[in-house]
This record gives C-alpha cells, sequence and structure tokens, in this order.
C-alpha cells in the first residue's frame, strides 16, 4: 500500500508527524476548503485544516510573535505565533496591547500593528469604530470592545477540525 501524504501545506506544531488514517481525514477536510484556505496547522489532539490563519493558529490578533507562542506558522506576510488554544492567544494579544499599546490611542496603536505596508489601515479603522472602537481614546479604555473588533477585522474564520487519529 502506498504512504499517503497531505494534499496541502501544513505545519506540525505538536503531536509528532500525522499518521496514515489523520492524513486521509485532512485530505477529505481539504477537499472543502476554499483553495485560499487549503493549509493546516497540526497539534497534539487534532488539525485545523482551513479556516483563516487566525483560526488555525489560535492567534486572533495575528501576533508574530509572544513569548507563549507554541510555534509559528507562515503567513502571506512573514510568519506568526501559533498557540496552544484561543484562550492562550486572547491572552497573549491582550497582553501585549496592554503592556506594549496600552496609553497610544487606538489610531496611534494600529498604525503598528497593522501597518500600512501590509494592511489596508484606513479600511481596518473604519472597521473598528463600526464596531464600536472609539479610535481617539487610549487602548487601555478601549480593550474590551477593540479585542473583538480585531478578531472580526483580522478574519477569526473557522474551518474544519480533525481530530488526529491513534
Amino acid at each position: 500500500m502506498a504512504t499517503l501524504v497531505p494534499s496541502i501545506p501544513g505545519t506540525v506544531i505538536a503531536g509528532g508527524p500525522l499518521n496514515q488514517a489523520t492524513i486521509v481525514a485532512v485530505n477529505v477536510a481539504a477537499t472543502k476548503t476554499p483553495a485560499q484556505w487549503r493549509r493546516y496547522v497540526a497539534y497534539a489532539t487534532q488539525v485545523k485544516v482551513g479556516g483563516s490563519l487566525a483560526w488555525r493558529a489560535n492567534n486572533p490578533g495575528n501576533l508574530r510573535d509572544a513569548s507563549s507562542k507554541i510555534g509559528h506558522v507562515s503567513g502571506a506576510v512573514g510568519t506568526f505565533a501559533v498557540f496552544a488554544n484561543l484562550d492562550d492567544g486572547r491572552a497573549a494579544q491582550r497582553a501585549l496591547y496592554l503592556n506594549k499599546y496600552g496609553a497610544m490611542t487606538v489610531r496611534d496603536a494600529v498604525a503598528k500593528l497593522t501597518p500600512p505596508s501590509e494592511n489596508n489601515t484606513v479600511r481596518y479603522l473604519a472597521e473598528l469604530q463600526g464596531a464600536g472602537v472609539d479610535l481617539d481614546k487610549d487602548v487601555r479604555s478601549q480593550i474590551d470592545v477593540l479585542m473583538p473588533a480585531v478578531a472580526v477585522s483580522e478574519g477569526l474564520i473557522a474551518g474544519i477540525a480533525v481530530l488526529r487519529v491513534s
């Protein structure tokens, strides 16, 4: 019997190489995934197939780095941190925003976090404002509105979670 390989590119963060049964499940999930998202990230108990990079990497803020990351994956513009779960990704995002950008206005922080060379910053700011974020107040005062608005702007879009087969 021929050895199968995943039909899409991906990164194994934890749990070791994918076994044949898991590869079959990943390949089936890949056929149900839009072409632009045909990638996977493998964790110890599951493989996240498709969806946005923010979802696959448990990184709702698309952070480049954080001390709590468990790995990294390539994205369209560089590498991004991977977290064990979404709660860890949100905690890292919150800590970064409060500790590094907390006293800045949201407008100024966004200019640093989402540089115009990589993002449509005007659109990004408009999306945040439309979600109720006051762009001219400090990040600290807006954090509870800002974080979910960033997750939407960054595209926290779920794909298919495939359980690893033993």
